[in-house]
């Protein structure tokens, strides 16, 4: 009696475990890949009919997982004007003081630059040729800081979404400024030029006092209000989002600062701002004044 042969069954091969897998969409000549993040599948076409094209796509993207540098198929196609529009819409939502400033920048000078790239491909080397275009423009440090100081906040923005919008943020570079404010005044200098501005009125007067003793903006000084007048304490106060940086900001007033202001508010609301002329106009502009000032003073 002839014993029947059987032949053992072919093993079925898979590639390793953690090296991802190539396959053919039903109907398609195109291959796709699939593979593993944080135990999240992926699956994204390789662009091509030749196999090994589609090995080295997907050997690219296991390397990008195993490094860290992975972003994912989807955020690579984030474009930077996609992370702009959404920092101008930030902007507009909290009612930032700056946003006009924000949006002729971009429109001026980043869109034409950053706006069709994508935002993977920002790195160093681009960051540095615009640097290098907006100096040959005559641009000067402090502008061009300010400008890449949107980009970071934009990339920033992006970073922190649900879900993310990139996985990186690029190196910004700060560039050395030589604006800084000059002219410091001695103290008898100071002295002639208050008594000028005393001849003006109260309001300019102690406007020169607050903003020599603490160097604050002319908008941060025009707007100011009563009620961050807190004579008890001696102290003044500016809310979060009234000033540049959108910091809060408080101070001990000194003895001058505390007299000059305590003229100005007396008998005024709250909500009344501090610097009024004689009849209680709020204070807006004061160039021309200003100018007579200085017209007058010599130093």
């Amino acid at each position: 009696m002839n014993e029947k042969t059987i032949e053992p069954e072919p093993i079925k091969r898979s590639r390793p475990r953690g090296t991802g897998s190539l396959y053919l969409a039903a109907g398609s000549s195109v291959w796709w890949i699939k593979y593993y993040r944080n135990g999240r599948a992926y699956r994204e076409s390789a662009r091509t009919a030749h196999r090994r094209k589609a090995e080295k796509f997907l050997q690219r993207r296991l390397a990008e997982v195993s490094t860290g540098n992975f972003m994912g198929p989807q955020i690579e196609r984030i474009r930077v004007s996609e992370l702009a529009d959404d920092l101008i819409r930030d902007y507009r939502i909290n009612g930032r003081k700056s946003l006009d400033w924000a949006e002729r920048r971009w429109t001026l000078h980043l869109k034409p630059f950053f706006g069709e790239l994508r935002a993977a491909q920002v790195g160093s080397e681009l960051i540095a040729r615009y640097v290098d275009e907006r100096q040959t423009d005559k641009a000067g440090n402090a502008t061009i800081n300010r400008e890449l100081a949107f980009l970071k906040r934009a990339y920033h923005l992006g970073y922190r979404a649900t879900p993310p919008k990139v996985y990186r943020v690029p190196a910004f570079p700060a560039l050395t400024e030589d604006n800084v404010r000059k002219g410091f005044l001695k103290d008898e200098e100071y002295d002639k030029l208050a008594a000028e501005c005393a001849r003006e009125g109260l309001w300019l007067r102690a406007l020169l006092a607050v903003a020599y003793n603490f160097g604050w903006r002319k908008s941060e000084l025009l707007s100011l209000r009563v009620r961050q007048v807190d004579l008890l304490a001696r102290t003044i106060r500016l809310e979060v989002g009234e000033t540049k940086n959108d910091e809060g900001r408080t101070v001990v007033m000194t003895d001058e600062v505390y007299t000059l202001l305590a003229a100005c508010v007396a008998y005024k609301e709250p909500d009344n701002y501090v610097f009024t002329r004689e009849n209680g106009e709020r204070i807006r502009d004061f160039r021309t004044t200003w100018r007579c000032v200085r017209s007058r003073w010599r130093y």
